[in-house]
């Protein structure tokens, strides 16, 4: 077993953790979360395990949802208290499973590019994956200091979740 293999079994553990907490707060901030954290633990899943889409077809998928999920806020106008923290996860996500390879370090830069300098624009992706993966993580650990106990195991499950998947992306 692969140290990337064991990085994603441990994101993904952290997912599971998340979308189970995922169930606090009024109910239209639950379905949101139960939705969104079942979507990140799918496209987790296909990019560590199954393969069944490219990365890219998961990044668009978790890009359109982040999409509809702040829009959707934005019509209830309340906006519930996590603002736009769910949808940054989904964005986050997004490229990070983007960056991803399945295994094969040149499957991304080949795909990603038809031309010459694919490792140094690939090098530039991951890190730019990383630094919006830290981000989140401290945006998370914030939110895991205060509310319910679910709502501070979620932010702190989700945080952990993606610090794995940004250290599988540097494997």
């Amino acid at each position: 077993m692969t140290m990337e293999l064991l990085t994603h079994g441990a994101a993904l553990l952290c997912s599971g953790i998340a979308a189970c907490c995922a169930r606090s707060g009024p109910p239209a901030e639950r379905r949101e979360r139960v939705a969104t954290s079942a979507l990140m633990t799918a496209a987790m899943i296909d990019s560590a395990v199954l393969h069944a889409a490219p990365p890219i077809v998961w990044a668009a998928v978790l890009l359109g949802v982040a999409l509809v999920v702040s829009a959707g806020r934005r019509l209830r106008s309340g906006r519930g208290g996590h603002g736009i923290h769910t949808p940054v996860g989904l964005v986050v996500m997004a490229a990070l499973i983007a960056s991803t390879t399945h295994g094969d370090p040149g499957a991304a830069p080949a795909a990603a590019h038809a031309h010459g300098g694919m490792a140094v624009g690939s090098a530039t992706l991951v890190w730019l994956c990383v630094a919006l993966a830290v981000a989140h993580v401290v945006a998370s650990a914030h939110r895991a200091l205060s509310g319910s106990r679910a709502d501070r195991a979620h932010h702190a499950a989700m945080g952990g979740s993606t610090a794995l998947m940004a250290l599988a992306a540097l494997l």
